[in-house]
């Protein structure tokens, strides 16, 4: 009886402390970014830079996007997740700082 108990106490200890822990996946540099103008307005310029190296831009859009459209951007040598995306519009710019590993999608409203 002593090691039926016995059992049943490894049993119970394996089922509920045995499962091994989720490893989380470390987050990856996005190799592109897709841009998406919500705006009525023609989306002049964008670029992205590293958050570390504002200065130095790993990508820039090539031409304009009209409003209500999309474009993806080829993002080279990125490391790491923060950035900073710069753009402007016909009537305005600016700038924000962008996490980008989890979602690679930026999209501009008003």
């Amino acid at each position: 009886m002593f090691r039926v108990l016995l059992a049943g106490v490894a049993l119970a200890a394996i089922a509920s402390g045995a499962q091994a822990a989720p490893t989380t996946k470390k987050p990856r540099p996005p190799t592109s970014v897709e841009i998406l103008n919500q705006r009525t307005l023609k989306l002049e310029s964008f670029s992205i830079a590293a958050a570390n190296k504002p200065d130095k831009l790993l990508a820039k859009l090539a031409k304009p996007i009209p409003g209500g459209a999309k474009a993806k951007l080829k993002i080279g040598g990125a490391k790491g997740c923060a950035f900073v995306a710069t753009w402007k519009f016909e009537d305005a710019g600016d700038q924000a700082e962008v996490d980008l590993c989890n979602d690679p999608k930026i999209v501009l409203t008003d």
